[in-house]
């Protein structure tokens, strides 16, 4: 789940919820334990990456990890397979202090791992990390769904959302809006630009084409046919195109993302 809001908005707060840090009214549980009744049992089912993670500088990574277990109280058998699942492992006997900001990043996520929660969450996880750290720990993120973990998330870094199954965005406290983030964008009328390198004998055909599927806007940039259309409709175009055998030397996506586009919810709430 990606949890999207402004400032200010009660992400953190949402967070302390869930962790059994602060008290709240209503009802939270994690794996079925309530985080109220038993917030220790529930915290031992959850781990935390926070977006600045108070390191020990002075200890080896694998020290780290290592203490992180006894504090958890769990095994230390598994660390060098978690350390490996984040790409840590050859890094294991550097000491913190070395470690850029992607890698600090990565060991932060070992060391939620350790213990092996059901449930990770993630509070702005990606917000000090330049943009090869970003894909990389994208790319850790998804094989861990893939393990199955469940996670919440509240960065807004492009990306998270094609793999969230749920967004909900809230502002002020309150969920302004919830649901599967494509029909999020599909409410919002959202459009995606396609910008499409033709054969010149078929330019004019296309853009026939293209105006029958939905096409708001076209332009010509450069070598580029620069396509403005709804979200939704750019496989309908592409499709379209092809099986009229119009030829298409090139094609990149300009996607949309709900991480960009969510602050139009706080605007009305429909994007219109």
């Amino acid at each position: 789940m990606l949890v999207l809001g402004p400032n200010g908005a009660g992400k953190t707060t949402l967070i302390k919820c869930v962790m059994g840090l602060i008290r709240y009214k209503g009802n939270i549980q994690v794996s079925g334990v309530d985080t109220r009744r038993h917030p220790k049992k529930a915290r031992s089912l959850i781990g935390y990456v926070p977006q600045s993670y108070a390191l020990y500088d002075s200890i080896s990574v694998m020290e780290h990890s290592r203490l992180t277990a006894r504090l958890k109280g769990v095994g230390t058998a598994e660390i060098e397979q978690i350390l490996s699942t984040v790409g840590m492992l050859e890094f294991r006997r550097k000491k913190v202090r070395e470690l850029s900001s992607g890698m600090r990043q990565r060991l932060g996520i070992a060391l939620a791992l350790i213990g092996n929660p059901p449930f990770l969450i993630l509070d702005e996880p990606t917000s000090n990390v330049d943009m090869r750290g970003r894909f990389e720990f994208q790319k850790i993120l998804d094989d861990l769904l893939h393990q199955g973990k469940t996670m919440l998330s509240t960065t807004h870094f492009a990306g998270l959302g094609e793999m969230a199954t749920h967004v909900a965005i809230i502002d002020q406290g309150k969920i302004v809006a919830a649901g599967n983030p494509a029909a999020l964008l599909a409410n919002l009328k959202s459009s995606s630009t396609l910008y499409l390198r033709l054969g010149t004998p078929d330019t004019a055909r296309a853009i026939e084409i293209l105006r029958s599927t939905g096409a708001t806007e076209i332009r010509e940039e450069e070598n580029w046919t620069a396509v403005t259309l709804p979200t939704e409709s750019r496989m309908n175009a592409i499709t379209s195109l092809i099986r009229a055998g119009v030829k298409l030397d090139d094609m990149i996506f300009d996607r949309v993302a709900i991480e960009s586009e969510y602050l139009k919810f706080l605007n009305g709430g429909s994007g219109s």
